[in-house]
């Protein structure tokens, strides 16, 4: 049988790599092989990152705005330079909102959650597709893998403010647009909604701060009152970007212990 360890996709891209799920997805990708370009805003965090992972040197980091179209183009340019071409995207950065509803909410948050969590993976969605079928590329052979991790507050109305419920809501349909229209073409996109995580989002959501989805996480953790691993999350990305996982396109996972189902 072939191990996952060799099927997995050679080169990868994963934003918001320096904390959280996605420094478990990079974590993953370079246990099992992978050359990993590492993408983050946060230069300090990124270069700790870098250092907590030298045990695994095919690695790249690539501080950038995502939001820029610029630092977009630059971070394929620096994975390409490195590897020779990119096979998958896991589009993993995003930011959290105030827990507001539209009749509360700034609109220059919106903007900026939005930008984020939707607009950014757009773009490199985008740059991803053309990459993907460049001339050019290992053995002439076009396709790739997109992974876009949402929430289940995209599913969900309770579970965040109205910027971050709009925008991963709205990933779960760039997500199946991307798979419909490249599919004939070997690309292939899915999405991942992770439920309640033991990471610095979960910070927003406390009993300390006032309007926050406590309630709600309260209310779920009676059923389960575990955090969802990120280190199982990230050995799920590796699988869907593996060929094990060839016909499973335009699906959105849920991995939340259940917390969907109640």
């Amino acid at each position: 049988m072939t191990s996952l360890l060799s099927q997995t996709a050679k080169s990868v891209i994963v934003t918001g790599a320096a904390s959280g799920l996605g420094k478990a997805i990079a974590s993953e990708f370079l246990r099992l092989g992978s050359y990993v370009t590492l993408v983050d805003i946060n230069a300090d965090r990124l270069k700790a990152t870098s250092e907590d992972l030298s045990a695994y040197p095919r690695h790249v980091t690539a501080k950038a705005d995502i939001t820029n179209k610029a630092d977009v183009k630059a971070v394929f340019q620096k994975a390409v330079s490195g590897a020779g071409q990119v096979d998958a995207l896991v589009n993993c950065a995003g930011i959290m909102d105030d827990f507001q509803g539209a009749g509360e909410l700034a609109t220059d948050l919106w903007d900026r959650v939005v930008g984020v969590n939707l607009t950014a993976p757009f773009m490199l969605s985008g740059e991803a597709v053309r990459e993907f079928l460049r001339e050019g590329r290992d053995g002439g052979v076009t396709g790739g893998t997109i992974i876009n991790i949402s929430s289940l507050a995209g599913l969900r109305g309770g579970f965040s403010g109205a910027a971050y419920a709009a925008s991963k809501a709205g990933l779960l349909g760039l997500t199946k647009n991307t798979a419909a229209l490249y599919a004939k073409v070997g690309i292939r996109c899915n999405a991942i909604c992770p439920g309640g995580m033991a990471t610095n989002f979960m910070e927003k959501a406390s009993p300390e701060v006032p309007g926050t989805a406590w309630e709600y996480v309260k209310k779920m953790s009676e059923v389960n009152p575990g955090f969802i691993d990120a280190n199982k999350l990230g050995r799920m990305v590796a699988f869907l970007c593996s060929e094990d996982a060839t016909d499973i396109n335009g699906t959105v996972i849920t991995a939340d212990s259940g917390w969907n189902a109640i």
